[in-house]
């Protein structure tokens, strides 16, 4: 897209909006580089990890750190030498991309889209490692870097202990007083020396290195530290090498990292740019929309007046059935604002940044953005203001096509009005010709009258209060809007006779003309009211019925819970009356006759108030676990629990939904749809495998719209439980046994539904 056009819309003020939010001047440099996406599977890809970045982003942590983009460069060259500095900033960098990747981490099951960062901030541990025990924080190379420096900084806290002694003895001499000037021990020109009196230096046998800038004391270095001094020197240039050595092996580690560290650097960028729009979105009430084929903007607002101005209009900028809109009305109604919040809007959405509108709007995909706003009026170019748009529209015509978005602001201006509606009309045409989407702004009647009668172009006005003659800042479609210069020339005190001169000039049937627009204004404005009052009442309907599904699940549980109740009640009301009546009879056979009496009434209790038959090849949950129906036997059922058979009480378990299918059952399913199934071989599975795999196999088949296929499962217990299971399917109209040829009783003949 051209920069032009970028710099028009005002792309860069956002840029530097969300620059106000990162942590790293390397950030600032990749907000600069963000530039619209053009590919629709990397535009999407980008929404999604925005999207789902924005829901963790809280948890994630970033502090300020510094730019080391360069120093990882530089650590890749032969024989470079980091600073002890530079390599804490690295460090700093790769302890923070650490926890970011742990933040990130833990949330990438619940949004996997994370995944594409995650997996792109790596971990250092080894070099952490090797910095941490070479360098202190403080910002200097530890004893314990190497034995060599640890010996050379040993000798060195030897000498210097040596020569404070014989220093500190001349300074507690009983005439020291009159010889120092201070009694301490000085630093000059890298040797230890003593603060001596200018008049008494002739006492102290040295060297003499300096006097003060008031000539009152000199420093000198007494003759028996001075072969002490040199041993110093000596060792600190050894110290100096060895620490340079131990910075180019740092340095040399970090380099063979450097790719890596680079793509992790870069990502860490990435995420604190995302930090930034978080907080963007979160500062100017912004969405992130969707891609779609036709241009639907609900309640959108202008990305950068959000941030200064207070109480924003929204607008509803909707290009459904048509590709063209065509905005009119007076001036400061807003057609301009409107015009450069669908440009600004559309660049950002490419950018797979929020925008200030309502979540279920969408935007189509454009290769290119091409604007024609403001005076172009160039004094270097020596072009006029209409010369300097009519070079900007040349420029940029050829480019056009169908995924280009052409914004064309007071089309036919700054010329003769009827050359220019001549003019403004010819490059509507061409445009339409081309298929781009277009939304253009016009006083000229002529064009208006055009956009009208179109089949490409929908005519809309921005509102005006006549009264207060104040713009309300909404968009009215399917109308055109008058430029009311009359009423603002008065407000703005021209004289009265000179308006009605004017209107004694107005073209015959002006007035008519007027009249007649403003009627159908006032129509359609009242359509439009009760369209949204409609659409009110749509979504309120839709929240209740939302309401009503949830309340009658809720009453379905506190029925089922109540049921549940109300047996465990009758069982206990029972156990009791048992207790009470063995007491009362004495004999055993009169006692044994009471308890099947209970047993019997307890059995018919649960027949009844159990809510729902348990049938074979049914789901049920049994203390939280779920299994499968293999055989039912009187009051008892034999489930398989994850592969483990049990032998179950029936009014121990509870119907319950299906769990979700696994891995290798989607495989499975995957693998069915390459073919048109027709049969199954269930010989040599378990029971639970069989019915899973059967079920899965029936649902597959009766997707694909399958009459009838072949189930082969054998003789025995294998060829009873799917029977069963076939008879209590709702995709089995019937099934048979298979004729000889078909397989025998070894098989079975199932047609399914056709629903």
């Amino acid at each position: 897209m051209r920069e032009r056009d970028l710099e028009r819309l005002e792309f860069f003020k956002i840029l530097e909006k969300i620059k106000e939010f990162v942590h790293s001047k390397a950030t600032e440099r990749f907000v600069d580089k963000i530039r619209p996406i053009k590919d629709p599977e990397h535009l999407r890809s980008e929404i999604n990890i925005t999207r789902d970045f924005i829901k963790v982003e809280e948890s994630v942590p970033i502090y300020p750190f510094d730019d080391v983009e360069e120093l990882i460069k530089r650590s890749s060259i032969k024989d470079a030498l980091l600073s002890v500095e530079e390599v804490l900033s690295l460090l700093k960098v790769m302890k923070l991309i650490r926890e970011v990747r742990k933040a990130l981490g833990s949330h990438v099951g619940e949004y996997p889209n994370l995944q594409a960062l995650v997996k792109n901030l790596h971990l250092f541990s080894s070099l952490e490692s090797v910095i941490e025990s070479s360098i202190d924080p403080r910002g200097f190379i530890k004893d314990s870097a190497s034995e060599e420096l640890s010996r050379i900084r040993q000798r060195i806290r030897s000498l210097e202990k040596e020569v404070m002694k014989r220093l500190e003895s001349l300074l507690l001499r009983p005439d020291a007083n009159s010889i120092f000037s201070d009694r301490f021990v000085a630093f000059k020109n890298n040797r230890y020396v003593l603060p001596v009196k200018t008049t008494e230096a002739k006492k102290i046998i040295g060297i003499v290195h300096g006097t003060s800038s008031s000539g009152f004391t000199t420093y000198i270095e007494p003759h028996n530290v001075v072969e002490l001094n040199n041993q110093l020197i000596t060792l600190r240039s050894e110290e100096e090498d060895e620490v340079k050595r131990i910075l180019r092996k740092i340095t040399s580690y970090i380099g063979e990292h450097a790719s890596r560290l680079q793509d992790a650097f870069l990502t860490l960028l990435k995420v604190d740019f995302l930090k930034a729009v978080a907080k963007f979105a979160q500062l100017s009430g912004s969405k992130l929309i969707r891609i779609g084929d036709r241009i639907e903007l609900r309640s959108v607002r202008h990305p950068i007046l959000v941030f200064s101005k207070e109480n924003v209009v929204p607008i509803d900028i909707v290009l459904s059935q048509k590709r063209g809109l065509l905005l009119t009305g007076p001036n400061t109604g807003g057609k301009t604002v409107a015009l450069k919040t669908l440009g600004l809007c559309a660049l950002m959405f490419q950018c797979a940044l929020p925008i200030p509108a309502e979540e279920n709007s969408q935007l189509p995909i454009f290769e290119n953005i091409f604007t024609d706003i403001g005076d172009e009026q160039s004094v270097e170019q020596n072009l006029s203001t209409f010369s300097a748009h009519i070079s900007n529209i040349v420029d940029f015509l050829p480019m056009v096509n169908e995924k280009s978005l052409v914004l064309l602001d007071e089309l036919g201006a700054g010329t003769d009005p009827l050359e220019g509606s001549a003019l403004g009309i010819g490059l509507l045409e061409y445009l339409r010709k081309k298929g781009a989407y277009v939304f253009a702004t016009t006083h000229h009647t002529p064009i208006k009258l055009y956009a009208i009668n179109s089949d490409y172009y929908v005519p809309a006005s921005v509102s005006f209060n006549k009264e207060s003659l104040e713009p309300t800042y909404s968009i009215i479609y399917n109308t055109i809007g008058e430029s009311m210069a009359f009423e603002i020339a008065k407000r703005y005190g021209i004289p009265d006779e000179i308006l009605k001169i004017a209107e004694e000039n107005l073209p015959e049937g002006s007035k008519e003309y007027i009249t007649a627009r403003e009627n159908l204004e006032n129509y359609i404005k009242e359509y439009q009211e009760k369209l949204k009052e409609l659409e009110q009442y749509r979504l309120e309907l839709e929240k209740l019925k939302k309401q009503q599904e949830l309340l009658l699940h809720e009453l379905e549980k506190q029925k089922e819970t109540g049921w549940e109740s109300v047996l465990k009640e009758a069982q206990e009301y029972l156990k009791n009356l048992m207790k009470e009546g063995e007491e009362i009879l004495r004999s055993a056979k009169e006692r044994q006759r009471l308890r099947e009496f209970v047993k019997e009434k307890t059995k018919e209790i649960e027949s009844k108030l159990r809510k729902e038959e348990i049938k074979v090849g049914d789901w049920v949950e049994l203390m939280g676990s779920k299994g499968r129906v293999l055989e039912i036997k009187e009051d008892k059922a034999n489930v398989s629990f994850g592969g483990v058979k049990a032998w179950v009480s029936l009014k121990d378990l509870k119907k319950t939904e299906p769990p979700p299918k696994r891995e290798e059952e989607s495989f499975a399913s995957f693998e069915i749809r390459k073919g048109r199934p027709s049969e199954i071989n269930l010989i040599g599975m378990s029971v639970d495998e069989a019915l899973r795999k059967l079920e899965l196999f029936l649902e597959e088949a009766h997707k694909m719209g399958i009459k009838s296929v072949k189930v082969i499962h054998g003789h025995g217990v294998l060829k009873k439980t799917v029977e069963e299971f076939l008879s209590s399917s709702d995709l089995v109209v019937f099934h048979r046994e298979g004729y000889p040829k078909e397989g025998g009783a070894g098989a079975s003949i199932v047609y399914l539904s056709r629903d």
